[in-house]
């Protein structure tokens, strides 16, 4: 229902209002400007220069049931951007309400006027079907010209009158507008409001600071706003929409709510809408036949109206006011929310159930009581129904509507009956739901390992109005849209993941949409000084915060908005893998709190290897008071603190520990893998498919399937980066001729790729150290930094044999800048491989663990300068340190490896050195080139 009709002054940046013409037409007439109009001049060029719009000006005049709305619009041409933004004028107007009738199109170019219409150019009228897509035939016409001859540097000036003479509002008339405000480029702009003194109108503006001129001459009251007015100060995204109106003026002749609700109330009248015998009246019998409770009829009806009507707004001959009959709307089975509403109330008084039709405003509700009594302040119509002493708010243009879910309220606070002799407001109360929006179960299976994907299925229920989408979505013939549509909804939880299988089905009795789901998922587990921990992801409670600021003063007494109406539950079961220690809960203790006007209950469990987690969110009131927010956010913030985090066994075994098993562990996660990629169809998506199960194959050391994927994902996209990866398995498989193959193709695409790691440690296993220096020579100029350049021509001299040379260049290179960790952890390293370690060396290394934030390279490097000295347990203690934290740093588990071996420990040595040799099979073959092999 469109109550309030803003005409486009063109620009869009006027409002002007309701109410059209006697004579209603759908041709542009021409004319003079009418007699009670004040024509305004230019500002001089002088005034504000650099403001495109030099005038925009409405003027209203309110007299015998007719508003009529001039506006006179001026643009300077001062660029050509300007020029082509207004190379078309368009206006518009309703033709069953009123008239648009055009004054003048000018060009003022160096003191002369141009007149276009004397000149023979007229507006060619369109019919406007821009929300045709949203089922909305409003009727409007547009009229729109082209502004032919127009230069840079000329003044475009137009002006027009739209008439308005709404038919249901016999002899009353309203007006509503929008108020320009800064930092719109305006020069001088008016809004004049005006109307005879023995007319019976109300004006009020909302949020406007601004002076407002009021004047009685020759028998008319006036109103003036000058325009722009300042700009208001930016309100709070969670404010109730009332403290985020824009600012705007309103006058009519209503003197109430309860005037607007008994001038309407003949039109909406039901008595004989159903004619005896007619099909229409068998259907309402059927639903009698089937219950005699009347909120059992109340859902019934609501749901035929939502399910048999298709919603159409037809605006023409005043059908964005007038409704629709019942029996047109059953005959055409379609129909706009008055139409939907006039039928269901119509269905209801024959079932018994007492019911009336009630305005509201769907997008601005809670500003309703503190704005100027107008029809305009309404967009929808719904019917409320007293069934025992409950008002239940029924829907016909929504869905889903069961009577399960039929107490829920929607968000538009207050509502105008319908009702003859006049009613006043009704506040729409908050009535929490008695049934969930969405209910999810979700199960993780990751006992593979915590370093593994994991497996998981959902089953997601939904009801109500959002159901009705997955309803269409279950229908479509389109199997790849389908897919896409349920795996969109399964990713808007999860975020990235392969699904295998998805489905969704509906219900009709229910009204439940079921979507499910089975495929992988890669939850990350922080390892932080040495502690492996899950903060628990798919959480309910997770995504609720109050993050609100009411840092200024004039925010102070803002409210809240609460999200809702809303109700979910969530239900999760996590499957760790098995292990000798204990899984322990962090925070998890049970919530059952009101935080922000919303029921936030939780349960977690932890038995053995596996977590449940038992949550619902619960929508309490529509807002929370100003004074509230304090305690909400340190609330809030208790609340996320505490949320559940599963901590793993500090022995917790990592996929390596797992290697004699890992084919039979892992043998599931590879079939799913298997399903996802022979369901995929599209090119890039099956590039990114590889490359992840490429990723997968390489953590438990099968590079020869890696190698398979790698390839795959460089025949779909053969990228720098792609190449990269594949080198990387290639160095694994011991091909570094195939590395050095890949780096070259990869360096051609991106040149940055030129200095790639696999191609320098391959260069160095085949004994080309030469080629890496020439290689430094060729690729040096991408290194931005003096002190990489350095590193790397040190290193290339010293795999090419020039050790000494190499290290004279870090040598000198730390002159210049003593303090540099990274160049200090680079001597460290250096003098370590190539076994030149000094004292100095451990003094230098020790100052680069100092100055880095990640220092363990550096313990990594001291442990090898430790080492060469022959101080093995100092060593050993710096690789212990650096394993805790991160035990995938194969290098230096090797190192350990060595070191246990010279130190006799032949287990522990074994032990590393097994683990590195299969999942790194080249950091043995590149230590050995240093001289690092076990005793």
């Amino acid at each position: 229902m469109r109550y309030i009709y803003l005409a486009s002054a063109a620009t869009g940046l006027f409002a002007a209002a309701l109410v059209t013409p006697a004579q209603a037409g759908d041709s542009v007439l021409y004319g003079a400007v009418a007699e009670w109009v004040d024509v305004s001049d230019l500002p001089p060029a002088e005034q504000d220069p650099g403001m495109p719009l030099r005038l925009a000006e409405t003027q209203t005049r309110m007299e015998d049931g007719v508003v009529s709305t001039y506006a006179d619009i001026a643009f300077a041409l001062d660029s050509s951007e300007m020029r082509d933004a207004v190379s078309t004028i368009s206006l518009g107007w309703m033709p069953d309400k009123g008239d648009l009738v055009v004054h003048r199109v000018e060009l003022l170019r160096d003191g002369k006027t141009i007149d276009l219409l004397a000149d023979g150019e007229r507006f060619e009228v369109l019919r406007r079907e821009a929300m045709l897509e949203q089922r909305i035939l409003d009727g409007a016409l547009t009229a729109t010209m082209k502004v032919a001859g127009a230069k840079i540097g000329d003044v475009l000036r137009y002006s027009f009158t739209t008439t308005t003479d709404e038919q249901i509002l016999e002899d009353d008339m309203e007006y509503a507008s929008s108020v320009l405000s800064e930092p719109a480029p305006l020069a001088k702009g008016r809004m004049i409001v005006s109307w005879p003194v023995d007319e019976d109108v109300r004006w009020a503006t909302s949020r406007v600071d601004a002076p407002v001129a009021e004047q009685t001459r020759d028998g008319y009251k006036y109103i003036t706003i000058e325009v722009p007015i300042a700009e208001l100060k930016d309100m709070p995204g969670d404010a109730p929409p009332r403290f985020r109106l824009p600012p705007a003026i309103r006058a009519s002749t209503f003197d109430s709510y309860s005037q607007i609700s008994a001038d309407l109330a003949p039109f909406f009248s039901t008595e004989g809408a159903i004619e005896p015998g007619s099909t229409l009246a068998g259907k309402v019998a059927e639903i009698a036949a089937k219950s005699n409770d009347p909120l059992e009829r109340a859902a019934l009806a609501t749901q035929f109206v939502q399910d048999e009507i298709s919603y159409l707004l037809d605006g023409l001959n005043g059908g964005n006011y007038i409704p629709q009959t019942p029996a047109k709307t059953w005959e055409v089975r379609t129909g706009d929310c008055k139409a939907k509403s006039m039928l269901l109330l119509a269905m209801l008084r024959e079932l018994g159930v007492s019911a009336e039709a009630v305005l509201v405003s769907s997008r601005t509700g809670d500003a309703v009581p503190e704005l100027l009594p107008t029809l305009g302040n309404f967009d929808h119509m719904i019917v409320r129904a007293d069934i025992g002493g409950e008002s239940y708010w029924l829907d016909g243009t929504n869905g889903g509507l069961r009577l399960a879910n039929i107490g829920e309220v929607p968000r538009f606070r207050y509502a105008l009956p319908v009702r003859e002799g006049g009613a006043d407001l009704q506040e729409m109360a908050m009535r929490p739901q008695t049934m969930p929006d969405d209910d999810i179960r979700l199960t993780i299976d990751q006992s593979a390992g915590i370093d593994l994907p994991a497996i998981y299925e959902i089953e997601w229920r939904v009801s109500g109005a959002a159901a009705r989408t997955y309803q269409a979505v279950a229908l479509l013939d389109d199997s790849d849209m389908r897919t896409d549509r349920i795996e969109a909804t399964i990713g808007s939880l999860l975020g990235s993941n392969h699904p295998t299988s998805v489905d969704v089905t509906y219900d009709e009795a229910s009204g439940i949409a079921v979507v499910t789901g089975r495929g992988l998922v890669e939850p990350t587990w922080d390892r932080e000084s040495g502690r492996i921990e899950l903060d628990v992801p798919y959480q309910a409670l997770s995504s609720f915060s109050f993050d609100v600021s009411r840092d200024r003063s004039d925010l102070a007494d803002i409210p809240m908005t609460v999200n809702g109406p809303l109700y979910f539950n969530r239900h999760i079961e996590w499957r760790l893998p098995e292990e000798d220690g204990e899984y322990r809960l962090l925070g998890g203790k049970p919530v059952d709190t009101v935080i922000g006007g919303t029921q936030l209950v939780a349960n977690p469990t932890l038995a053995d290897d596996l977590f449940t987690l038992d949550e619902s969110v619960r929508s309490l009131v529509w807002e929370v008071p100003a004074s509230d927010l304090p305690q909400i956010r340190r609330d809030s913030l208790r609340l996320k603190r505490g949320l559940p985090r599963i901590v793993a066994p500090r022995d917790a075994r990592m996929v390596w520990d797992k290697r004699d098993e890992i084919a039979r562990l892992t043998a599931p996660i590879a079939s799913m893998y298997d399903a996802v990629l022979a369901r995929e169809d599209d090119a890039e998506a099956l590039v990114d498919l590889h490359r992840d199960r490429g990723y997968f194959r390489y953590q438990i050391a099968d590079f020869d399937g890696a190698l398979e994927d790698y390839g795959a994902a460089v025949d779909g996209d053969p990228s720098a980066s792609s190449y990269n990866s594949r080198a990387w398995v290639r160095l694994q498989l011991g091909d570094n001729e195939g590395v050095l193959s890949d780096i070259e193709a990869a360096a051609e695409l991106d040149p940055e790729y030129g200095l790639a790691e696999p191609r320098l440690i391959a260069l160095g296993l085949l004994g080309r150290g030469d080629e890496t220096v020439a290689l430094v020579d060729e690729y040096e100029v991408f290194l931005e930094d003096a002190s990489v350049r350095t590193q790397h021509r040190a290193y290339a001299l010293g795999g090419a044999g020039e050790i000494d040379e190499g290290r004279a260049l870090l040598e000198e290179e730390l002159e210049f800048t003593p303090g540099d960790a990274d160049l200090l952890n680079a001597s460290c390293w250096y003098d370590g491989i190539w076994d030149r370690v000094t004292e100095e060396t451990i003094d230098r290394c020790t100052r680069a663990i100092e100055g880095l934030d990640n220092s363990l390279e550096a313990l990594d490097s001291r442990a090898l300068a430790l080492f060469r000295l022959g101080r093995n347990d100092e060593a050993l203690r710096d690789l212990d340190r650096v394993l805790t934290i991160d035990p995938e740093m194969d290098g230096s588990r090797y190192l350990r490896g060595v070191i246990r071996s010279h130190s006799g420990d032949a287990a522990g040595a074994r032990e590393d050195i097994e683990i590195v040799r299969w999942a790194s099979p080249y950091t043995p073959r590149q230590y050995a080139l240093w001289g690092l092999e076990p005793a």
